[in-house]
């Protein structure tokens, strides 16, 4: 796409959603960049500040401006998630590889935390716009163009198991809304290859979530590579696109399946699944019933004392969060977020910058079914005078 491609009453429109944005703080302020929220709202003024608004306020609480540089996946991601760059089809846009159907996701996700896995693949997309503002020559056809991405997903392998396995069709469902609700119109085109019959039961699942403008944006083929490879050739030259996908791109030693960049996923080795349930020793526990929440209070005497904790659950995740009461009112200071922590413990810790008290809160409202038991232990450790002039970070 091409800023020059819309008209002079949406170009306006542009301009006048410019100007309502001035209060914000936006990641880019080219008008490629503006544009895409327009377009995901049908040029509605109203609707598409509010879902960059909405955007914002989602990379504050997750600090997706320093993702690139903080964040580090676990090494079971780095090993067998198979996904990543090979080159740019025939408009420069990025083009992935995603091996899905190799990724063994229930040994992923016995390894790793929906989260870790969550936040993996948006430092692919986040490292996929870094690319694009890092080196425009590359990847802008001009300065006007709306830079997107191609992506071919490879279902070879892909079973029953990436469809019943709970965590991992929530996990899917989880990227899709928030791909959709904070990456607007990045996506050209999506490949689905090698896709058994079994994937319509899994795609059927995911659909719902998918708006119209993404859906329309997708290709499903099956084994036969003679229909998907032409297909792909049509949007990427055959130097940008590994030999085992119909191009003659290859490793430096030959391989055709540019392992280099895309590892070949497989099974998840039991050696890094979490090591059964976590210890309840020196932890009190408190249930939290369905659709309700408990909160615990720790007073705070010092500024620069720490918040720690360490908690997990029976069965299934907890929604968390920390605030602190000032003038009858709860402030947000850790933004509530579900977390795993059935098959492995949530630990954190904050510093106080102010005194006062802080409330920590498991809750239990999106669960309508079950209650939850929570071991935890939470205590606030004086201030002790910073190494170096650093300071704690906040985790969550």
């Amino acid at each position: 796409m091409d800023l020059n491609q819309f008209s002079d009453k949406q170009k306006a429109v542009l301009k006048q959603f410019r100007e309502e944005l001035k209060d914000c703080q936006l990641p880019d302020s080219e008008d490629a960049y503006l544009i895409r929220w327009l377009i995901a709202r049908d040029f509605d003024l109203a609707r598409g500040g509010k879902m960059l608004r909405n955007s914002l306020d989602w990379r504050r609480k997750y600090k997706i401006d320093t993702l690139l540089d903080d964040y580090k996946p676990p090494e079971v991601l780095a090993k067998f998630f198979p996904a990543g760059f090979v080159g740019r089809d025939k408009y420069l846009n990025p083009l992935w590889v995603v091996r899905y159907g190799r990724t063994d996701m229930k040994g992923i996700l016995r390894s790793t935390k929906k989260r870790d896995y969550v936040m993996k693949v948006i430092h692919l997309v986040e490292s996929s716009i870094w690319l694009v503002t890092s080196n425009p020559g590359k990847y802008k056809r001009s300065p006007d163009a709306i830079v997107q991405s191609t992506i071919i997903f490879d279902m070879e392998g892909f079973s029953m198991q990436h469809i019943t396995n709970k965590q991992a069709m929530e996990s899917a469902v989880k990227l899709v809304q928030i791909y959709e609700a904070n990456y607007p119109e990045y996506l050209h085109r999506v490949f689905v290859i090698n896709a058994p019959t079994i994937f319509s039961i899994g795609f059927s699942m995911i659909k719902p979530f998918l708006n119209e403008r993404t859906r329309n944006k997708i290709q499903i083929y099956g084994h036969d590579s003679q229909q998907w490879k032409p297909a792909i050739l049509t949007e990427v030259n055959p130097e940008e696109l590994p030999v085992a996908y119909g191009g003659t791109l290859t490793d430096p030693d030959g391989n055709p399946n540019c392992v280099a960049m895309v590892n070949m996923g497989g099974e998840v080795p039991k050696s890094y699944y979490f090591a059964g349930k976590p210890d309840t020793t020196n932890k009190k526990s408190l249930t939290v019933s369905s659709g309700s929440k408990e909160q615990l209070e720790f007073p705070v005497m010092q500024v620069g004392s720490v918040l720690k904790w360490d908690f997990h659950s029976e069965e299934g995740d907890i929604t968390f969060a920390i605030y602190r009461k000032k003038e009858g009112e709860l402030i947000p200071v850790i933004f509530y977020d579900r977390v795993d922590c059935d098959m492995s413990t949530e630990e954190g810790e904050l510093r106080c910058d102010e005194n006062g008290v802080y409330v920590v809160e498991f809750d239990n409202n999106f669960s309508y079914l079950r209650s939850k038991k929570i071991w935890y232990s939470i205590k606030v450790e004086l201030a002790s005078p910073m190494k170096n002039g650093t300071d704690l970070d906040n985790l969550y």
